[in-house]
């Protein structure tokens, strides 16, 4: 990877590689080639311990380790023990650095994938949720859709529900108008009722006043005609040859029956007058009185109807009333639901 070259150990890793020796070739070169690195390795490793020890080097010390040197065996072999540990422990530091490099290396590596995640562009994310965006777009549309139905409904329910109430109202009031002129017409039928008994009463006082005065007019004419009698009787025994007297008497007499006749006469004409205008009274007021019935019959039943009427529009504004109620919980319980969703929606996305 690129990064790597830019890491803090990138010479370590370089001062490590320049221990490995490089394959290339015949095998028998790549085996002088490995000797002659590790000797020149050594070399330098037993000049710093030199110099670490005396202060400094000789120069024929670098080529101590040289094959074409005779000492290079002896000293070898003198510092064979502690050159090996400082290469051990030298090979142990590099390969616990590689180690941790490659730690570094898969952490890297992780960071790069998830920066590639999130640097993915907003088309493709759109492109992969399109199909659900659509299916939820066309949910909203056919929510509102159906929100502006019931809204509608909801609209024609309250009209219908007003035109039902102004029509209860006027069948109310004329219902109470109606009770009113029933009540004034069992007034008025009360009354008339009660004039009726008065002018019976008076007709039937009337006639017992007129049957009374007859009898006494005629009682009064019958004494008067024996009172008559009685004289002219008396009269003719007296004084028999008197004619004078007898026309006198006969005179008064036709007189008094005269004078009684028309009494009787005018109290019977003023007895029919009189019965005549209480028939006609009683005729009128009967008349008023079966118009009166009648109207309260008539009513009675228009009573009835506007009842009948009124029922039906309150069971008619109680299953309207039902189904608003009904409708505004389906339509509380589908917008709880479409906001439900749309929330889902949006912590989703």
């Amino acid at each position: 990877m690129d990064y790597r070259s830019g890491s803090p150990h990138r010479g370590d890793q370089a001062e490590y590689s320049c221990y490995q020796p490089k394959l290339t070739g015949s095998p028998s070169a790549s085996r002088t080639i490995g000797f002659e690195s590790t000797t020149a390795y050594l070399n330098r490793g037993y000049a710093t311990t030199l110099k670490s020890k005396f202060g400094s080097v000789p120069r024929s010390s670098e080529s101590l380790f040289d094959l074409s040197n005779p000492f290079t065996g002896v000293l070898t072999k003198m510092n064979e023990k502690e050159l090996l540990h400082g290469l051990n422990d030298r090979f142990a530091g590099f390969i616990e650095k590689v180690r941790h490099l490659e730690h570094q290396n898969e952490l890297f590596e992780r960071e790069i994938e998830e920066m590639k995640l999130k640097a993915q562009s907003p088309a493709s994310l759109a492109q992969e949720h399109e199909p659900e965006l659509m299916d939820l777009r066309k949910l909203v549309h056919d929510i509102t859709l159906q929100k502006r139905q019931i809204e509608i409904e909801h609209q024609n329910l309250e009209e219908d529900f007003l035109t039902l109430r102004d029509k209860y109202e006027q069948e109310a009031r004329d219902r109470s108008d109606a009770e009113n002129g029933i009540l004034v017409l069992k007034k008025e039928a009360n009354d008339a009722y009660l004039a009726k008994l008065q002018l019976d009463q008076k007709a039937q006082s009337l006639v017992d006043e007129i049957h009374f005065l007859k009898k006494n007019h005629e009682d009064e004419v019958s004494e008067m005609v024996a009172q008559i009698i009685e004289a002219q009787v008396t009269v003719k025994a007296h004084d028999f040859g008197k004619p004078d007297i007898t026309a006198a008497l006969r005179d008064i007499r036709a007189q008094l029956e005269g004078h009684a006749t028309s009494d009787i006469q005018q109290a019977e004409e003023g007895f029919r007058v009189q019965f005549a205008k209480l028939t006609k009274a009683a005729e009128s007021n009967r008349e008023a009185l079966k118009a009166t019935q009648q109207e309260i019959q008539e009513n009675r039943r228009r009573l009835q109807g506007k009842t009948i009427e009124l029922d039906c529009g309150k069971g008619m504004r109680e299953a309207l009333e039902k189904q608003l109620q009904e409708l505004e919980e389906r339509h509380h319980a589908e917008m709880i639901h479409y906001q439900v969703d749309c929330v889902c929606f949006w912590i989703y996305f």
